[in-house]
């Protein structure tokens, strides 16, 4: 919380407090220890994260920390929902899909990202499958680990965030038994 009072800006402890506070169960509040045996990590794992000590590491934790927060996993790390909004379509030769590029990915990176989407519709992953690598792409393209904006970044920089997110779900989706 000291972190977010400083710079203004909602932290990812502060996202992840105000989630599981948000929750119920059992007409009660989820506790760090409820979320903590939900996604399979201890008690103090959870204070750690909510205090702004640590972030989880693996991604499979971090989504599941969104599925039962009932949040996305792009608004956990980023906390920026207006910028990953839900999918506009876009027609394609398979039929409709979700178009990660909405608008400002420049035309290369948004050629490669909509290529991966369709590779993982002609393998079977569902409509939230999609919706999840096409967000993880999104928040890899925004990258806030650069020091520069998007817009100043070079083409081949932002490719090479998407390709990583890619690398990325192909990972998730292997251990899913899903080879795409």
């Amino acid at each position: 919380m000291i972190r977010s009072r400083i710079s203004g800006r909602e932290s990812f402890g502060d996202r992840l407090r105000s989630s599981r506070q948000r929750q119920r169960r059992n007409g009660q509040k989820l506790t760090q220890g409820d979320l903590a045996r939900a996604v399979g990590v201890e008690r103090n794992t959870v204070s750690r994260w909510e205090n702004g000590g640590m972030l989880p590491k693996d991604p499979a934790v971090i989504a599941s920390l969104a599925g039962v927060l009932d949040v996305t996993a792009d608004w956990l790390i980023v906390g920026d929902r207006a910028g990953i909004a839900p999918s506009e379509l876009h027609e394609g030769s398979g039929g409709q899909y979700p178009d990660p590029a909405t608008a400002e990915l420049p035309a290369r990176a948004r050629a490669l990202a909509v290529g991966y989407l369709e590779r993982l519709r002609a393998s079977g992953c569902s409509e939230a499958q999609l919706q999840a690598a096409q967000s993880l792409m999104l928040v890899a393209a925004r990258n806030r680990v650069s020091s520069r904006r998007l817009e100043e970044r070079a083409e081949s920089e932002v490719c090479a965030d998407v390709d990583a997110a890619w690398d990325l779900v192909v990972q998730i989706l292997r251990r899913e038994e899903i080879r795409p």
